[in-house]
């Protein structure tokens, strides 16, 4: 299947709602067209206009087999004008990357509560992330209520090179490994092996399926996206197979 964006779906901003204190992409929450509340990022954030390709290919991928991240959207903001979303920043108008709000989320970096909940399911769901996406800058949220649920989010720094990846960082990196440093203790053992299954049952076909939903408008060629598509069909086999080995 080639990777073909012409067709882009979404939902439509309808209001705006709050701007992000924290981080360096200038985030900002919107009521949708869907009744709900999504965390967008505009491709003319201040961190890198290919920010949002990143945390639409990463969160999309990590739905695809079962991860636990906040449910990425595209948002239009046709309807929010020149909402200055940032000091000295305007929307542009099309379309945004969003994410579905956690309602009581809390941010953090630390893996952390993986008897509550069902984080033993969830945090398996990290490690196998990262690897397969050679992940960086890990950053997730947690209900901090009694279960303490997590969630993948801010993917804006995977790949290798982050935002700044090209065909040359994707190839020097290939298939070599990136794991999450805290270590694997107490993971569930038939959700390792459920997402290592996933991960080598996903076919170019849905990879290309992902990158097609890029909107054309951002800031990143198809060509780039083809070797992203590759560098990830390539690492499917290696990372599951490290993922079984996390958990005797």
């Amino acid at each position: 299947m080639a990777i073909v964006r012409n067709q882009v779906d979404g939902v439509m901003a309808v209001l705006p709602l709050r701007k992000s204190t924290h981080g360096v992409s200038a985030s900002f929450m919107v009521r949708a067209d869907d009744e709900q509340d999504y965390w967008c990022k505009a491709v003319n954030n201040p961190a890198s206009p290919r920010v949002p390709t990143n945390e639409q290919v990463a969160g999309r991928l990590g739905a695809l087999i079962g991860v636990s991240v906040a449910l990425p959207a595209l948002v239009n903001v046709d309807a929010l004008g020149a909402w200055e979303f940032h000091p000295g920043l305007k929307l542009l108008g099309g379309w945004v990357h969003g994410c579905r709000a956690v309602e009581g989320a809390l941010e953090t970096r630390a893996l952390d509560h993986r008897t509550d909940d069902d984080n033993r399911v969830r945090h398996a769901g990290f490690y196998a992330l990262m690897d397969w996406l050679s992940g960086g800058d890990q950053q997730w949220l947690y209900t901090g209520s009694a279960e303490n649920a997590y969630y993948s989010h801010d993917h804006g720094h995977f790949f290798p090179g982050g935002p700044d990846w090209s065909p040359t960082t994707l190839t020097a990196v290939g298939t070599i490994p990136q794991q999450l440093p805290t270590p694997p203790d107490g993971l569930d053992r038939p959700e390792i092996d459920r997402l290592a299954n996933a991960i080598e049952a996903v076919t170019r076909e849905e990879i290309d399926d992902v990158m097609s939903k890029i909107p054309s408008t951002w800031p990143v060629s198809d060509g780039d996206l083809e070797a992203l598509a590759s560098f990830l069909d390539a690492r499917r086999v290696p990372a599951a197979g490290r993922l079984r080995g996390l958990v005797p």
